[in-house]
């Protein structure tokens, strides 16, 4: 927004060659098929390979629940049973429940094709976009990753040690956004005509050199709570 008179800012298509402003009429599609290098793809191409958004999900495979990687997750969206559909449902949802299984399958949304998971949830159905192979990194990917240092016995202990301190049930309930809670609060204040500052702590860490000391030390902390 701008500063003075506090109205949004409007951002303007401009042409980096030209100079020039283009209006919406004029702007077309294309495809970088290289850097810098863009290949125009008109709205009737785009038409036709379209895909018709649909509320049928192709399920093609079944499989253990616990060998579908977390990593391959994205958004989550609960399924419920269209009209005179509650049967077929609920035999779905029991028998991956007794099974122990996720459905993988297909499903049409926003005019593109997702992998999706069907898993038991709380009574419901939860459908789980995946994300592709070629979408997800992996740990090789990052020289940082490729030469591990040696790991002492005693720290691998120490560090088990406070593992087992820290350790309790997990509760979602107990983690707030503590950001948006205080963006919350300052955007209030200031409606009531109040300048108020309200600044989120964050321990600072420090690097360490010293694994061990390091291990101790959190360790003691732990304890005294």
């Amino acid at each position: 927004m701008c500063p003075r008179d506090k109205s949004p800012l409007q951002f303007k298509r401009i042409c980096p060659k030209e100079g020039r402003e283009v209006p919406w009429e004029e702007v077309i599609k294309g495809y970088e098929v290289q850097k810098g290098k863009y290949i125009p793809i008109t709205p009737k191409e785009l038409e036709s390979i379209e895909l018709k958004s649909g509320r049928m999900v192709e399920v093609f495979q079944f499989v253990d629940a616990e060998k579908v990687d977390a990593v391959y997750y994205d958004n989550s969206y609960y399924l419920v049973p269209d009209e005179h559909g509650d049967k077929p449902y609920y035999l779905m949802l029991g028998a991956l429940e007794q099974n122990n299984k996720v459905a993988v399958g297909r499903v049409v949304m926003h005019e593109k094709e997702h992998l999706v998971a069907l898993r038991p949830y709380d009574g419901a159905i939860l459908m789980t976009t995946l994300h592709y192979t070629d979408e997800v990194r992996t740990p090789r990917d990052f020289p940082e990753l490729k030469k591990p240092p040696e790991v002492e016995k005693e720290e691998l202990e120490l560090a088990g040690q406070l593992i087992k301190i820290m350790k309790k049930p997990f509760n979602f309930k107990e983690y707030r956004d503590r950001y948006q809670e205080n963006l919350m609060k300052l955007v209030e204040a200031k409606m009531k005509g109040r300048e108020e500052v309200i600044e989120l702590r964050v321990p600072e860490i420090k690097p360490t050199k010293n694994l061990m000391e390091a291990l101790k030390a959190s360790i003691k902390a732990q304890e005294k709570r």
